[in-house]
């Protein structure tokens, strides 16, 4: 996706160059983020640092670390007060930051009149319930992606990933939050059919928030059975797996799935063809939502150039090229309607665009996989902090994924 609009980009914003080290800058000059892997465009970095002196006559230096997990980032800024302004942690765990006081007020009004997409402004209100603490930046689901050449009808249940289909390379992620609400949206499948609208949405957002011992065992089953020959647990190597042919289907984020349907590059840095023979679906039980936001870090040191950083991502230009960088796609509303938009506009007849010598079939399911409609967000749940029961559920899905 990062080489998809590049006009678009062109067109919106002109950056050049990674921002300087910052070692040998005063703490007072630097902002630290701290984000998950291959989240962001650092060639912005130094066009922010050149927005910040036009604005505050003031200069900062940008810099970024990547953490593994949300549990590991979450250790270190816990635990060891680690040395930095804004993070970018998952829904789940900035429900757990707030609650344990890890996080600061940003300025910036989330909840503005067109700011950002008034269902992403739900969505962020369950985790940071009086819009607070955390400023939204990307979103995506998790579903089943499937090469259509393996399978003679369209995969439409979690039940084709988990009980059908036993002669089939499948995959599950090596992620104890993914893999257990996927199975438990499979075991409690019979309850969730039929349902549409607001009862629908309460029902699956039910079912990821039990935690109870009874379905930590009943997916427990359900993993027990799933495994055998042919079945592989994600390490983040399954997509490129599926892109090359080599896995019929399996439980994968949306971002990923449209890494690797568009141009895209392997882990050897090769630039590969997309793969347009996989889709990708919401089961009709559900799926997940989720939403990625920054926070600013109780132990920041530069909460000002922090909320200057927030504001600027929250810009059409930064919201568009961050969204072609990292393949998920921004709520920011003003970003969110030009990318739809500019997809909506190609034609799978013209050469260069992702649609290429595909069909309005199949364009439409990438569109519909980039922007989920209402009714596919009905059927999302998000996750949550698990609470007293994190031990028990990490515990029971870890030792089968041993």
């Amino acid at each position: 996706m990062k080489k998809l609009l590049t006009f678009v980009l062109a067109a919106a914003i002109a950056v050049s160059g990674l921002s300087f080290m910052t070692g040998c800058t005063k703490r007072s000059e630097q902002l630290k983020l701290f984000s998950q892997g291959e989240y962001m465009d650092e060639d912005l970095f130094e066009e922010f640092e050149k927005w910040y002196k036009a604005e505050t006559g003031e200069t900062v230096k940008v810099s970024m670390t990547d953490f593994n997990s949300n549990e590991d980032m979450y250790t270190k800024i816990s635990m060891d007060h680690a040395d930095y302004d804004l993070i970018c942690p998952s829904d789940y765990m900035i429900e757990k930051m707030i609650k344990d006081g890890l996080c600061v007020p940003v300025e910036l009004d989330i909840s503005a009149d067109g700011l950002f997409k008034s269902e992403y402004v739900e969505i962020t209100e369950t985790f940071d319930p009086e819009l607070k603490y955390s400023v939204p930046y990307m979103f995506g689901t998790f579903g089943i992606m499937y090469n259509a050449k393996s399978f003679e009808e369209p995969l439409t249940s979690w039940a084709d990933l988990f009980e059908y289909n036993r002669d089939k390379t499948l995959y599950l992620k090596r992620s104890v939050r993914d893999t257990y609400h996927a199975a438990s949206l499979y075991v409690k499948r019979e309850s969730l059919r039929g349902l549409t609208g607001a009862a629908q949405k309460e029902a699956v957002q039910n079912v990821f928030n039990d935690t109870s011992s009874e379905n930590v065992s009943a997916v427990q089953q359900a993993l027990k059975a799933w495994k055998g020959n042919g079945k592989h647990w994600d390490n983040e190597d399954g997509k490129f797996a599926m892109a090359s042919n080599k896995g019929d289907a399996g439980l994968f984020w949306s971002c990923d799935a449209g890494y690797v349907m568009s141009d895209y590059e392997n882990d050897d840095g090769n630039v590969m063809p997309g793969n347009k023979d996989l889709w990708f679906t919401i089961p009709e039980e559900g799926g997940n939502v989720y939403l990625d936001s920054f926070v600013i870090s109780k132990y920041a040191k530069n909460t000002k150039a922090a909320n200057y950083f927030l504001r600027f991502l929250c810009t059409k230009e930064a919201a568009i090229a961050n969204s072609l960088y990292c393949g998920a796609i921004s709520p920011v509303a003003a970003a969110y309607d030009e990318l739809k938009k500019e997809y909506e506009s190609m034609n799978p007849q013209d050469e260069d665009n992702v649609f290429s010598g595909t069909s309005e079939e199949w364009k439409k399911m990438y569109i519909d996989m980039l922007f989920p409609n209402k009714d596919v967000l009905n059927r999302c749940g998000q996750m949550r902090d698990y609470g007293a029961n994190e031990g028990s559920v990490v515990r029971a899905i870890v030792d089968i994924m041993m």
